[in-house]
């Protein structure tokens, strides 16, 4: 039995689909980044460490923090990893600020 589904290609996806999935690219990308380079930084000692990096992947709300944090600060003039620092100075610097933040539910309000 031939089962006749069409699959859709690169030229078959709408304007908007495309969008969407660079999108979704790109913020994947981005938190990978921003996991390395905080693993990085804790490694390096640079910062204020303050990060929960045993649960970091996991860690959604904080994830989406970040990207939006980047995409405020982003400035072409500006190299991709001294922004993705800023971010996470700017991180720190809050979970510093504000010992009692709850990762799952600060970013909601």
């Amino acid at each position: 039995m031939t089962t006749h589904m069409e699959l859709k290609t690169a030229a078959h996806l709408s304007d908007q689909e495309t969008e969407k999935i660079y999108r979704i690219r790109q913020c994947l990308y981005r938190e990978m980044d921003f996991i390395s380079r905080c693993r990085e930084r804790k490694k390096e000692e640079i910062g204020l460490c303050n990060l929960p990096y045993q649960t970091l992947s996991e860690e959604k709300k904080l994830l989406d923090l970040a990207y939006e944090l980047y995409n405020d600060m982003e400035d072409s003039n500006t190299a991709y990893n001294v922004t993705l620092d800023l971010v996470i100075d700017e991180i720190e610097k809050y979970i510093k600020d504000n010992p009692c933040w709850n990762m799952e539910s600060e970013v909601d309000e």
